[in-house]
């Protein structure tokens, strides 16, 4: 006779359950982990976030066609220049490798020419340099370039006037890396960018714009210098044409070459230079960019204790809606020196004579002073305007930044810029209005401050901007975002005292101390 099952019934099936729950659960952490290996991130969390690279260098690996191939012909334990920095450039290839679709199109060869001299003679022959120094060769779709290992350092040459060698204060490999696979990814890129001369203007590669000829170079952007007083047009290899601070005005030619440029679906960078007299440029900026470059300053004003200062060094912050500061948001900007604030969308509107608002003749604020004639605007209606960087809470654009009453400066509530103070702005006029996509449509930005591009006042997040402007005028929009940066290393510079200092505690003090600390724990063990 069969025993009968005297569990309750709510008991029978408790096993049942508790399988089907560790089924489930091993189902639920199945997926987490095949979801996870393919939807990771990595972090850095060194001191000088050394082995991060920047978003467009990130960027530029997804858009790989081919896979790459790079050659490490290093031999670490030589005393060529260069040997320093192998530990650090395979570390960058890794992380290379990483954002090259998980190591699939970019593959690393290490050679050491001491250990496989065959292989090192084959590749001399083939490449053709000299045995005897460290380079990186970088090939991609037929096409190679070779990197000797010294320029992706940064050294100090003062050591070798006591015959020691030179030694090495930053690591710049992502910069000359990422150039290097710019030049071999897209060939055709070179894009010329014309600077406009002869009106004041900057020219990069020249102090004090010698930062920003570095960068534009390591873009793989050619620049070139225009003065449209000795040619009638601008060159049909332009990709782009920079205004970078004209302090006088251009001439009525110059003016029609770039209205003509400009209808033709050319592409437009102005840093207008607020203590310059260019009514004639505001005219051509209104009249064609939908933008009206407002006769102020922006200020701050800041409370001291007994008197109020004036911040004239301005904070911005980026908007969202453009491809240029899409992946700049969260980031600030310092616009040192003088910068005007620009009217666009409503707030032009506002400073349009409301009898005719369809074909504006002025723009004028109440002191009587023009701040851009607007005449013939109407076929702008066609274009799209946006802004691109605003100042902060607390800056405004003053009118009164000249103080002619002799009572200070104060901030009129009727014609000054209160938030938000727009300070750079992009219109478009025809074809798609989306920065990915040109289709011949006209492209301006304007930016009213050029003070924040020159050496002494360049920061990394105004490079940034920079490239990122330009790589979207010039049709790269891919390129655009935070820039490879150099990583200098972390030094300790101390005087003979502190020196001194330091080597007494760290033999005699630390030392004695923990010799005494042991026999007093030994005697109270012995007593």
């Amino acid at each position: 006779m069969a025993l009968r099952d005297n569990k309750p019934v709510h008991l029978r099936s408790v096993g049942l359950r508790v399988a089907l729950q560790i089924v489930a659960a091993l189902i639920v952490a199945g997926c987490l982990v095949g979801w996870s290996l393919s939807h990771y991130r990595r972090y850095d969390f060194s001191r000088s976030h050394k082995y991060e690279l920047s978003s467009q260098s990130k960027e530029m690996m997804w858009f790989l066609q081919s896979p790459v191939r790079v050659i490490v012909y290093f031999s670490p334990s030589s005393l060529s220049p260069g040997t320093e920095l192998y530990g650090d450039i395979m570390a960058l290839l890794r992380e290379f490798q990483f954002y090259a679709h998980h190591y699939r199109d970019l593959t690393v060869e290490r050679l050491d020419p001491l250990r496989d001299p065959a292989r090192a003679h084959e590749l001399q022959a083939r490449y053709k340099f000299s045995g005897g120094e460290n380079v990186v060769i970088v090939e991609y779709n037929g096409r190679s370039t070779i990197i000797p290992a010294p320029e992706m350092g940064e050294y100090d040459t003062a050591p070798t006037q006591y015959g020691d060698r030179p030694r090495l204060v930053a690591f710049r490999g992502e910069q000359v890396l990422t150039s290097a696979l710019i030049a071999l990814i897209e060939p055709s890129s070179n894009k010329k960018t014309y600077f406009l001369q002869g009106h004041g203007e900057g020219l990069p590669g020249i102090p004090p714009l010698q930062l920003v000829g570095q960068n534009l170079k390591r873009q793989n952007i050619t620049v070139a210098p225009l003065n449209l007083a000795a040619s009638a047009t601008v060159p049909k290899d332009a990709a782009l044409v920079v205004i970078d601070g004209a302090h006088f005005d251009p001439s009525q030619d110059e003016i029609a070459s770039l209205e003509s440029y400009w209808k033709t679906g050319g592409h437009l960078m102005i840093l207008l230079d607020p203590t310059g007299e260019t009514p004639a440029l505001d005219n051509f900026v209104a009249q064609s960019g939908n933008i009206i470059p407002r006769n102020d300053r922006v200020l701050r004003l800041v409370n001291l204790g007994g008197a109020m200062g004036i911040l004239r060094d301005v904070t911005g912050e980026f908007f969202a809606g453009s491809e240029i500061t899409s992946r700049l948001v969260g980031l600030n900007i310092l616009m040192a020196g003088n910068t005007r604030s620009l009217a666009i969308n409503d707030q032009r509107d506002k400073l349009l004579p409301p009898s005719s608002p369809s074909s504006p003749t002025a723009a004028t604020n109440n002191a009587g002073t023009n701040t851009a004639v607007a005449s013939g605007i109407q076929g702008t209606s066609q274009g799209t305007t946006r802004p691109l960087i605003r100042g902060i809470h607390g800056f405004r654009g003053c009118s009164n930044y000249a103080n002619a009453d002799g009572k200070g400066i104060t901030f009129d509530p009727v014609r000054d810029a209160f938030f938000p103070v727009i300070i750079a702005a992009i219109t478009d006029l025809g074809g798609v209005h989306d920065d990915r996509l040109a289709l011949g449509a006209s492209r301006m930005v304007v930016v009213g401050n050029c003070e924040f591009l020159k050496d002494k006042y360049l920061a990394e997040t105004g490079l940034d901007f920079l490239s990122s402007a330009v790589n979207t005028l010039i049709d790269r929009t891919h390129l655009t975002g935070t820039t490879p940066k150099t990583k200098e290393f972390f030094t300790l510079n101390l005087d003979d005292q502190q020196l001194r200092f330091l080597a007494l505690w760290t033999m005699l003090v630390i030392p004695l101390t923990a010799a005494l600390l042991g026999i007093i724990v030994l005697w109270r063990r012995r007593s």
